[in-house]
């Protein structure tokens, strides 16, 4: 499958794939879907699993487009199939590893194991990260979406300009809404992902402060220090030292770096 295009105040039939699992992710706008296995809103940048024999019905107040793709085979069942019934299938950040496996499929020259890999990596970040559409925190969906950017990808944000692009909506409103809810503001709220990340990585000997500030999305080790300066006051170094001491589990801290970086 494609992309799948709905224009404004309309509605787009989605028939149901018999034996795969259709995933779908916004690519512009928000849609509203609506079928027997999923009922909700799909913002840019989010992802929804439709189980075998589950068709849908997409809405969009304003033109929307999404990306599906439909994957197949024992593996799929046996890792989904608990996820189904549990009602798990939303994802709110897909679209990166939607389009991953969408270039992979349209690209020419593709022998069938690049195919499977693509395929395999796919299905397991919707195994991982496939939740029920009730958000937990209790915030709007679009700021609970825009947190799960941010926790997940920081070292690879520009900024929060680029969260609100890959959500739909401006900067300003994103802004605004996030800063109400959270009692934060957005930015902040993303460079103290990037600093907690960082001081445990500070942890690890064998991790210099150059390191740590390019793993955390600062290109600058300068400036990484003068806003950790800032915010801790002491530099990393200085943190370093003092903190040389704590029980650290070495395992947790490099399986933390494997999965930001896989």
């Amino acid at each position: 499958m494609g992309p799948v295009t709905v224009a404004g105040q309309s509605d787009c039939i989605l028939r149901p794939e018999p034996a795969g699992l259709t995933v779908l992710a916004a690519t512009k706008g928000s849609l509203r879907i609506q079928s027997a296995a999923v009922t909700g809103t799909l913002l840019r940048g989010q992802a929804v699993v439709l189980p075998p024999d589950s068709g849908c019905c997409l809405t969009a107040h304003e033109p929307g487009e999404c990306l599906a793709v439909v994957l197949s085979g024992t593996l799929v069942e046996r890792l989904m199939q608990g996820h189904y019934e549990a009602g798990k299938l939303f994802c709110a950040v897909g679209l990166g590893d939607v389009l991953e496996t969408g270039h992979v499929l349209k690209a020419t020259g593709v022998s069938t194991e690049q195919i499977s890999a693509a395929a395999y990596r796919l299905l397991m970040r919707l195994h991982e990260t496939a939740r029920p559409y009730e958000t937990s925190s209790g915030y709007p969906l679009l700021v609970d979406a825009g947190i799960g950017i941010m926790q997940q990808e920081f070292a690879h944000l520009y900024g929060v300009d680029e969260v609100a692009e890959r959500l739909g909506v401006t900067t300003a409103h994103f802004t605004r809404l996030f800063s109400q809810t959270v009692g934060t503001p957005p930015g902040r709220f993303l460079k103290q992902q990037k600093l907690a990340y960082a001081k445990k990585m500070l942890l690890l000997p064998e991790m210099t402060v150059t390191m740590v500030a390019e793993m955390t999305g600062y290109s600058n080790v300068n400036y990484f220090s003068k806003v950790f300066h800032k915010e801790t006051g002491m530099t990393p170094g200085e943190y370093r030292k003092l903190h040389q001491s704590a029980d650290v589990e070495r395992e947790d801290l490099h399986s933390m770096i494997q999965e930001l970086y896989l």
